[in-house]
C-alpha cells in the first residue's frame, strides 16, 4: 500500500518511479505554495480546518510533510497536504515542513489521488475522480486497489459513478445519496431517466432495493417507439441532441408557414413530472 512518507510499494514503484526522484525535506514560507492542478477534492469546511489548525498549532506544526514541486515561476505546487496548507493560513502559521521534488505529471496526479483517498473523507464523486486520476497513470482497477487497499470492484463500482446524470452526482457530492445507492443508476443508458429515478429516491427515502426494484422496471420496460416525420440533417441532429439531454424521446418539426413544433412522449405522470422540473416547473405548482 502507498506511504505517505516513505514511498510507495514495489508495484506502483517501478510503474510510475516515485521512489526514485530526489526529494529535499525542509520548512518553506506559506505564501510561496499554491494548488496544485491534481488536487481531487474541491469542498474543505471550516470547522475541518480549525480542528486541523488547532493540533498543528499544538504540535508545533505539521507531522506530515506537505509534499511540493517547484514552479518555474518560483514558489511551489502543492501535490498532497493542501489542507494542511489552508489550516495554516487560517491560524496565522508561517512555515510548514514540506518535501520537494521534481514529479512528472503522472507522478504528481497519483501521489495527490492516494494521499486524498487514504487521508480525507471524500464524498462519492471525489473518492471517483481520486480513482480516475490514478487510472491516468496507467494503473488497472486492481493495480488501484491494491496500492489503496481496495477491492477490484470497489473500484470499478466508484469510477462507474463518474458515468451518471449531473443531478445524481450533486446528490452523491452533498450526501443525499449514497454510493451504493447510486449504483444501480449506472445500468441505465438514459440520462434522464437516471435523473427521474434518482430525484425521487431522495425526495421519497427510497432504500437500495426500492432503487434496485425501479431501475429493474426501467430496464425491462420496451422502449416507446417515435415515428419522426421526413426531415433534414440538421432537424434529426438537434432531435437526437434534445432527445439525449432531457432523456425522453422527442419530435421537432418546422411547418408550412416557417414556425417550430416540439414534442416529447413519456409514458406516465412521473416522467412528465420529471420533464417539467428538469424546465425548472413544480408540479404542485401548475
Amino acid at each position: 500500500m502507498y506511504q505517505s512518507e516513505t514511498g510507495i510499494n514495489p508495484t506502483a514503484s517501478h510503474c510510475l518511479g516515485i521512489n526514485l526522484v530526489p526529494v529535499e525535506h525542509r520548512d518553506v514560507d506559506v505564501d510561496l505554495m499554491q494548488p496544485g492542478i491534481w488536487q481531487t477534492r474541491r469542498n474543505f469546511t471550516l470547522a475541518e480546518l480549525e480542528e486541523l489548525g488547532d493540533s498543528m498549532v499544538k504540535a508545533g506544526g505539521n507531522v506530515t510533510p506537505v509534499v511540493l514541486c517547484p514552479r518555474a515561476q518560483g514558489g511551489y505546487f502543492i501535490i498532497s497536504g493542501e489542507r494542511r496548507w489552508r489550516a495554516a493560513q487560517l491560524k496565522m502559521i508561517p512555515r510548514l515542513h514540506c518535501r520537494i521534488g521534481h514529479y512528472t505529471d503522472n507522478q504528481a496526479r497519483f501521489i495527490s489521488a492516494v494521499e486524498n483517498v487514504l487521508r480525507v473523507q471524500l464524498n462519492p464523486i471525489e473518492e471517483a475522480q481520486a480513482y480516475a486520476d490514478i487510472q491516468e497513470t496507467g494503473l488497472s482497477h486492481e493495480q488501484i486497489g491494491k496500492e489503496l487497499g481496495k477491492s477490484r470492484s470497489h473500484v470499478s463500482n466508484y469510477l462507474r459513478l463518474l458515468t451518471l446524470d449531473i443531478t445524481a452526482k450533486d446528490f452523491l457530492i452533498h450526501g443525499k445519496l449514497t454510493a451504493t445507492q447510486a449504483r444501480p443508476l449506472c445500468s441505465l443508458d438514459s440520462k434522464g431517466i437516471q435523473r427521474e429515478v434518482a430525484t425521487k429516491a431522495v425526495r421519497l427515502g427510497w432504500s437500495v432495493k426500492r432503487i434496485e426494484d425501479e431501475v429493474a422496471k426501467h430496464l425491462n420496460k420496451p422502449k416507446p417507439k417515435v415515428n419522426l416525420p421526413k426531415q433534414d440533417a440538421d432537424i434529426a441532429r438537434l432531435t437526437r441532441l434534445v432527445s439525449d439531454h432531457t432523456g425522453y424521446p422527442c419530435v421537432i418539426q418546422k411547418t408550412p408557414s416557417g414556425n417550430w413544433q416540439m414534442g416529447f412522449l413519456m409514458t406516465g405522470d412521473d416522467q412528465f413530472a420529471g420533464l417539467l422540473e428538469r424546465l425548472g416547473i413544480k408540479v404542485d405548482e401548475c
